[in-house]
């Protein structure tokens, strides 16, 4: 009877420091699956946040910068494209004649904006023109098809 309370006791003792091993380890799973859900959402928040940059720039199509007298002629250069296609589309060749001028302006002054873009503002400004020679170019077209 001894033999069987003491193989008992043990089973019990081995059953409880088991179940404490097992709890302890089931804790440090859920700390470590914790810990990568946090780290996850981090990542997703902060390309959440690249993505809603992007599309803001896109949808409105000019990016910021910094140089407050190089954004001052994007949004110029804007206000231009914005007449340019309206003269384009309604085929306007009088408008159309009226905004060279102003794009012989805009092209000196950009010649004079580009000697003073910082780096991330260089690759924005390349970016940005070359996007708005392409539209200019459909503009174009737009204009000379029948």
């Amino acid at each position: 009877m001894k033999k069987f309370f003491l193989g008992a006791l043990a089973l019990v003792f081995l059953t409880v420091i088991s179940c404490k091993d097992a709890a302890n380890k089931a804790e440090e799973a859920a700390d470590t699956a914790g810990e990568a859900v946090e780290e996850v959402a981090e990542k997703v928040e902060e390309a959440a946040e690249e993505v809603a940059e992007k599309v803001e720039e896109a949808v409105d199509g000019v990016p910021s910068f910094d140089n407050a007298e190089v954004q001052d002629y994007v949004n110029k250069y804007e206000e231009y494209m914005a007449a340019y296609k309206k003269a384009a589309e309604s085929k306007d060749m009088t408008a159309f004649a009226e905004l060279g001028q102003q794009g012989q302006a805009l092209g000196t002054a950009a010649q004079e904006i580009a000697g003073k873009l910082s780096g991330d503002d260089a690759k924005k400004w390349t970016d940005y023109m070359t996007a708005s020679a392409a539209k200019m170019q459909e503009y174009a077209k737009a204009m000379t098809q029948q």
